[in-house]
Protein backbone atom coordinates (compact mmCIF):
# COMPACT_ATOMS: atom_id res chain seq x y z
CA UNK A 1 0.00 0.00 0.00
CA UNK A 2 1.27 3.46 -0.81
CA UNK A 3 0.96 6.32 1.70
CA UNK A 4 -0.95 9.49 0.76
CA UNK A 5 1.32 12.43 -0.01
CA UNK A 6 1.59 15.26 2.51
CA UNK A 7 0.19 18.58 1.30
CA UNK A 8 -0.45 22.02 2.69
CA UNK A 9 -4.19 21.80 2.09
CA UNK A 10 -6.23 22.53 5.26
CA UNK A 11 -7.52 19.44 7.05
CA UNK A 12 -11.14 20.50 6.53
CA UNK A 13 -10.57 20.20 2.77
CA UNK A 14 -9.01 16.71 2.77
CA UNK A 15 -11.52 14.17 1.42
CA UNK A 16 -11.02 10.42 1.07
CA UNK A 17 -13.30 8.52 -1.31
CA UNK A 18 -13.34 4.76 -0.81
CA UNK A 19 -13.71 3.56 -4.41
CA UNK A 20 -15.61 0.56 -5.69
CA UNK A 21 -13.90 -2.73 -6.50
CA UNK A 22 -15.02 -3.57 -10.04
CA UNK A 23 -14.07 -1.94 -13.32
CA UNK A 24 -17.60 -1.30 -14.58
CA UNK A 25 -18.73 0.14 -11.24
CA UNK A 26 -15.63 2.34 -11.14
CA UNK A 27 -16.47 3.84 -14.54
CA UNK A 28 -20.04 4.49 -13.39
CA UNK A 29 -18.73 6.27 -10.29
CA UNK A 30 -16.84 8.88 -12.34
CA UNK A 31 -19.86 11.24 -12.72
CA UNK A 32 -20.21 11.39 -8.92
CA UNK A 33 -16.51 12.14 -8.52
CA UNK A 34 -16.70 14.87 -11.15
CA UNK A 35 -19.66 16.42 -9.33
CA UNK A 36 -17.82 16.19 -6.02
CA UNK A 37 -14.84 18.00 -7.56
CA UNK A 38 -17.23 20.62 -8.93
CA UNK A 39 -18.73 21.15 -5.46
CA UNK A 40 -15.36 21.18 -3.68
CA UNK A 41 -12.97 22.71 -6.24
CA UNK A 42 -10.24 23.50 -3.69
CA UNK A 43 -10.38 20.22 -1.76
CA UNK A 44 -7.65 17.60 -1.77
CA UNK A 45 -9.57 14.55 -2.99
CA UNK A 46 -7.87 11.18 -2.58
CA UNK A 47 -9.26 7.92 -3.93
CA UNK A 48 -8.72 4.65 -2.07
CA UNK A 49 -8.89 1.81 -4.58
CA UNK A 50 -7.73 -1.74 -5.22
CA UNK A 51 -4.38 -1.85 -7.00
CA UNK A 52 -5.94 -3.58 -10.03
CA UNK A 53 -7.85 -0.35 -10.80
CA UNK A 54 -5.06 2.14 -10.09
CA UNK A 55 -4.35 2.78 -13.78
CA UNK A 56 -7.95 3.82 -14.36
CA UNK A 57 -7.49 6.91 -12.21
CA UNK A 58 -4.20 8.20 -13.58
CA UNK A 59 -4.60 11.84 -14.64
CA UNK A 60 -8.32 11.87 -13.80
CA UNK A 61 -9.40 15.49 -13.20
CA UNK A 62 -11.61 14.64 -10.22
CA UNK A 63 -8.79 13.05 -8.22
CA UNK A 64 -5.66 14.62 -6.72
CA UNK A 65 -4.03 11.41 -5.48
CA UNK A 66 -4.61 7.67 -5.23
CA UNK A 67 -4.01 5.21 -2.41
CA UNK A 68 -3.96 1.56 -3.46
CA UNK A 69 -4.34 -1.66 -1.51
CA UNK A 70 -3.95 -5.32 -2.41
CA UNK A 71 -5.81 -8.52 -1.59
CA UNK A 72 -3.12 -9.30 0.99
CA UNK A 73 -4.07 -6.32 3.15
CA UNK A 74 -6.84 -6.38 5.71
CA UNK A 75 -9.09 -3.61 6.95
CA UNK A 76 -6.81 -2.86 9.94
CA UNK A 77 -3.81 -2.26 7.68
CA UNK A 78 -5.86 -0.02 5.40
CA UNK A 79 -7.22 1.86 8.41
CA UNK A 80 -3.69 2.65 9.60
CA UNK A 81 -2.78 4.07 6.20
CA UNK A 82 -5.93 6.19 6.15
CA UNK A 83 -5.06 7.62 9.57
CA UNK A 84 -1.73 8.85 8.23
CA UNK A 85 -3.58 11.01 5.71
CA UNK A 86 -5.45 13.08 8.36
CA UNK A 87 -8.60 13.16 6.27
CA UNK A 88 -11.58 15.13 7.56
CA UNK A 89 -14.27 13.67 5.27
CA UNK A 90 -14.65 10.09 4.07
CA UNK A 91 -17.12 8.83 1.46
CA UNK A 92 -17.84 5.09 1.13
CA UNK A 93 -19.04 4.44 -2.41
CA UNK A 94 -19.43 0.65 -1.96
CA UNK A 95 -22.34 -0.67 0.08
CA UNK A 96 -20.16 -3.17 1.92
CA UNK A 97 -19.67 -3.27 5.67
CA UNK A 98 -15.89 -3.37 5.18
CA UNK A 99 -15.69 -0.10 3.25
CA UNK A 100 -17.39 1.77 6.10
CA UNK A 101 -15.28 -0.12 8.64
CA UNK A 102 -12.08 1.05 6.91
CA UNK A 103 -13.16 4.70 7.21
CA UNK A 104 -14.01 4.14 10.87
CA UNK A 105 -10.63 2.53 11.52
CA UNK A 106 -9.04 5.48 9.74
CA UNK A 107 -10.61 7.78 12.37
CA UNK A 108 -12.09 10.11 9.78
CA UNK A 109 -14.39 12.48 11.71
CA UNK A 110 -17.06 12.84 9.00
CA UNK A 111 -17.95 9.50 7.36
CA UNK A 112 -20.63 9.47 4.65
CA UNK A 113 -22.32 6.42 3.14
CA UNK A 114 -25.58 4.56 2.63
CA UNK A 115 -26.95 3.37 5.95
CA UNK A 116 -27.61 -0.29 5.26
CA UNK A 117 -26.23 -3.74 5.88
CA UNK A 118 -25.60 -3.26 9.60
CA UNK A 119 -22.97 -0.60 9.02
CA UNK A 120 -24.93 2.50 10.01
CA UNK A 121 -23.10 2.78 13.35
CA UNK A 122 -19.81 3.16 11.44
CA UNK A 123 -21.04 6.29 9.63
CA UNK A 124 -21.60 9.79 10.96
CA UNK A 125 -23.82 10.78 8.02
CA UNK A 126 -26.15 8.02 6.88
CA UNK A 127 -27.72 8.64 3.47
CA UNK A 128 -31.11 7.15 2.60
CA UNK A 129 -31.67 5.48 -0.75
CA UNK A 130 -33.01 7.75 -3.45
CA UNK A 131 -36.62 7.30 -4.66
CA UNK A 132 -36.67 4.81 -7.50
CA UNK A 133 -33.69 2.82 -6.20
CA UNK A 134 -33.72 -0.79 -7.42
CA UNK A 135 -31.42 -3.36 -5.90
CA UNK A 136 -29.23 -4.89 -8.58
CA UNK A 137 -29.84 -8.57 -9.24
CA UNK A 138 -27.16 -10.55 -11.02
CA UNK A 139 -28.57 -13.50 -12.92
CA UNK A 140 -26.79 -16.82 -12.82
CA UNK A 141 -25.63 -18.56 -15.98
CA UNK A 142 -28.55 -20.98 -15.56
CA UNK A 143 -31.03 -18.09 -15.35
CA UNK A 144 -29.64 -16.58 -18.54
CA UNK A 145 -29.88 -19.87 -20.42
CA UNK A 146 -33.47 -20.34 -19.25
CA UNK A 147 -34.40 -16.87 -20.53
CA UNK A 148 -32.76 -17.61 -23.88
CA UNK A 149 -34.75 -20.84 -24.23
CA UNK A 150 -38.02 -19.20 -23.18
CA UNK A 151 -40.61 -18.59 -25.88
CA UNK A 152 -41.95 -16.02 -26.08
CA UNK A 153 -39.12 -14.05 -24.49
CA UNK A 154 -40.36 -12.49 -21.19
CA UNK A 155 -40.94 -8.76 -21.34
CA UNK A 156 -38.27 -6.68 -19.69
CA UNK A 157 -39.14 -4.78 -16.55
CA UNK A 158 -39.33 -1.04 -17.24
CA UNK A 159 -37.25 0.80 -14.66
CA UNK A 160 -36.97 4.55 -13.99
CA UNK A 161 -33.84 6.26 -15.25
CA UNK A 162 -32.88 7.04 -11.66
CA UNK A 163 -32.48 3.31 -11.02
CA UNK A 164 -29.20 3.37 -12.94
CA UNK A 165 -26.08 2.84 -10.83
CA UNK A 166 -24.72 6.25 -11.86
CA UNK A 167 -27.57 7.90 -9.93
CA UNK A 168 -26.81 5.72 -6.92
CA UNK A 169 -23.37 7.33 -6.59
CA UNK A 170 -24.58 10.81 -7.53
CA UNK A 171 -27.22 10.72 -4.79
CA UNK A 172 -24.54 9.81 -2.27
CA UNK A 173 -22.19 12.73 -3.04
CA UNK A 174 -25.21 15.06 -3.14
CA UNK A 175 -25.17 14.69 0.66
CA UNK A 176 -21.96 16.76 0.53
CA UNK A 177 -23.55 19.47 -1.58
CA UNK A 178 -22.74 18.05 -5.01
CA UNK A 179 -25.10 18.46 -7.95
CA UNK A 180 -27.03 15.16 -8.41
CA UNK A 181 -27.70 15.77 -12.11
CA UNK A 182 -25.84 13.20 -14.26
CA UNK A 183 -22.86 13.96 -16.45
CA UNK A 184 -21.16 11.60 -18.87
CA UNK A 185 -18.66 9.12 -17.39
CA UNK A 186 -15.10 10.22 -18.05
CA UNK A 187 -11.80 8.43 -18.39
CA UNK A 188 -8.59 10.29 -19.23
CA UNK A 189 -6.01 8.50 -21.38
CA UNK A 190 -2.65 10.04 -22.22
CA UNK A 191 -1.58 10.29 -25.85
CA UNK A 192 1.47 8.11 -25.24
CA UNK A 193 -0.80 5.37 -23.87
CA UNK A 194 -2.93 5.51 -27.01
CA UNK A 195 0.13 5.29 -29.23
CA UNK A 196 1.53 2.38 -27.22
CA UNK A 197 -1.70 0.41 -27.78
CA UNK A 198 -1.71 1.23 -31.49
CA UNK A 199 1.87 -0.01 -31.86
CA UNK A 200 1.27 -3.15 -29.81
CA UNK A 201 -1.72 -4.29 -31.87
CA UNK A 202 -0.74 -2.75 -35.21
CA UNK A 203 -3.85 -0.55 -35.33
CA UNK A 204 -4.50 2.02 -38.02
CA UNK A 205 -4.24 5.65 -36.93
CA UNK A 206 -6.84 7.21 -39.24
CA UNK A 207 -10.02 5.50 -38.05
CA UNK A 208 -11.97 5.43 -34.76
CA UNK A 209 -11.87 2.23 -32.72
CA UNK A 210 -14.32 0.77 -30.25
CA UNK A 211 -13.35 -1.95 -27.80
CA UNK A 212 -15.46 -4.25 -25.63
CA UNK A 213 -14.03 -6.18 -22.69
CA UNK A 214 -16.58 -8.99 -22.40
CA UNK A 215 -16.88 -10.57 -18.99
CA UNK A 216 -14.78 -7.81 -17.42
CA UNK A 217 -16.56 -8.21 -14.10
CA UNK A 218 -14.97 -11.57 -13.44
CA UNK A 219 -11.58 -11.71 -11.76
CA UNK A 220 -8.89 -14.28 -12.64
CA UNK A 221 -10.40 -16.86 -10.29
CA UNK A 222 -13.93 -16.43 -11.65
CA UNK A 223 -13.38 -15.70 -15.33
CA UNK A 224 -15.58 -17.67 -17.69
CA UNK A 225 -13.99 -19.64 -20.53
CA UNK A 226 -13.76 -17.39 -23.59
CA UNK A 227 -16.10 -19.56 -25.66
CA UNK A 228 -18.95 -18.82 -23.26
CA UNK A 229 -19.09 -15.17 -24.10
CA UNK A 230 -17.17 -14.77 -27.36
CA UNK A 231 -19.15 -13.05 -30.08
CA UNK A 232 -19.74 -15.03 -33.28
CA UNK A 233 -17.44 -14.05 -36.14
CA UNK A 234 -18.95 -11.84 -38.84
Amino acid sequence: MNVPPSTGVPETERILVRGVNWLGDAVMSTPALLRLREARPHAQITLLTHEKLAGLWQNHPAIDSVITFSDREGAWSIGRTIRSGTFRVGVALPNSHRSAFELWLGRIPHRVGYGAGGRSWLLTQRVQRAPGFVRMHKRSLGDIRSLIRASPVPRRQVLPLTAHQIHHYLHLVAALGANPDPVAPRLDVANDEVEAVRRKFGLETDRPLFGVNAGAEYGPAKRWPAERYAAPSA
